[in-house]
């Protein structure tokens, strides 16, 4: 019976070992959290909605300030349903992402870049250069573009909005 228990124990102790570590790792799944097809399909619609005015004759940026408050304010969501990687904070790199190679990179400048153009376009602000700030809103969508496809988000119907070429 001694020798049953002392077994028992060892097993127990070696499927402990084995199975709560398991269960507890995070795991790097092959697909993004189901509300990320929803924030990425209201991200391209609120995108538009931003793209409009700044691809106007001649462009009307103030019209796109609260849109584009909007979008930053669903790639928080995004962030907060785990679609996007969470910004580094004090943890080591190798805790902090867990998501696919340039993920973190891409949405860090997807954030930086429409922080960017919101400043040039908010109330009180410069009015910007229409060709520096196409150009800007061009990289930036890009880039955006980028860090979607790089997180492994699914593309919303239609794609991310693009600014049609000025006219000559």
């Amino acid at each position: 019976m001694q020798k049953f228990a002392t077994i028992a124990t060892v097993l127990a102790a070696v499927l402990a070992l084995a199975v709560i570590p398991a269960a507890s790792a995070r795991r790097l799944s092959a697909e993004p959290p189901a509300a990320c097809a929803g924030l990425v399909t209201q991200l391209a619609d609120t995108l538009k909605k931003a793209v409009e005015p700044l691809a106007a004759t001649p462009p009307t940026p103030d019209k796109a300030v609260v849109p584009l408050g909007d979008a930053l304010r669903l790639m928080v969501a995004m962030t907060a349903a785990k679609c996007l990687p969470a910004p580094p904070t004090t943890a080591p790199a190798e805790v902090r992402s867990q998501g696919p190679e340039l993920c973190l990179s891409h949405s860090l400048a997807g954030f930086a870049g429409l922080l960017s153009v919101l400043s040039k376009i908010v109330p009180g602000a410069v009015p910007p250069d229409p060709g520096k700030l196409r150009n800007e809103v061009q990289t930036w969508l890009k880039t955006l573009g980028d860090a979607l496809g790089n997180c492994g988000l699914p593309v919303p119907a239609g794609g991310l909005p693009t600014l049609p070429n000025p006219p000559a």
